[in-house]
């Protein structure tokens, strides 16, 4: 008998500000961890308010700010599933993030620069970009659960030979591999 590989694969979404597609993260993370995983596992992706993230980074990271994502390791075994860990991600972060840096997005040509004719199409975009903000999120997420680390001041400069190379390489190797979910 063929032993089958389990993907517990939980989404959580306690805010209500944006809309979260469970399909669309679901294939984010069973995409991503295919990289970095074989076997059976279990992880948590919760969708939280701004001020759950803030509770959380001041008590488990002693920083009393906002943040838009934030992993936790759980790492253990039950029933032949290793249960990898949780990330928490808010949403409404997510969309500030990438209106602030919408130009890198364009720049990376990860969302489109072009209209087409006749009005700009911003609000399809926009929630294209906010989706591969959510993606680009989860993988960090995953990645920071599997041990890779930057610079705990980081500022997002991907162009940054500084910002830590692994982790950018393997941001992009799983980011460019989910290309056809993200549209």
């Amino acid at each position: 008998m063929e032993n089958q590989e389990t993907f517990l694969i939980n989404i959580t979404n306690t805010q209500r500000r944006s809309e979260i597609s469970p399909k669309l993260v679901y294939c984010i993370v069973k995409n991503s961890l295919k990289h970095l995983f074989c076997g059976s596992y279990g992880i948590d992706i919760i969708f939280c308010s701004p001020s759950r993230i803030k509770k959380l980074n001041k008590d488990y990271r002693n920083r009393n700010n906002i943040t838009d994502v934030l992993s936790f390791e759980i790492k253990e075994y039950d029933n032949n599933i290793f249960y990898i860990g949780e990330i928490y991600i808010a949403p409404a972060v997510a969309e500030n993030n990438f209106l602030r840096y919408r130009h890198f997005w364009e720049k990376a040509d990860w969302i489109s620069r072009e209209r087409g004719e006749g009005s700009p199409n911003i609000e399809k975009d926009d929630k294209k970009g906010f989706e591969k903000e959510i993606a680009l999120l989860i993988i960090h997420g995953i990645l920071h659960l599997f041990g890779y680390v930057h610079d705990e001041e980081h500022e997002l400069d991907l162009d940054d030979e500084d910002y830590n190379k692994e982790m950018k390489d393997m941001q992009k190797l799983i980011y460019k591999n989910l290309d056809g979910l993200l549209g």
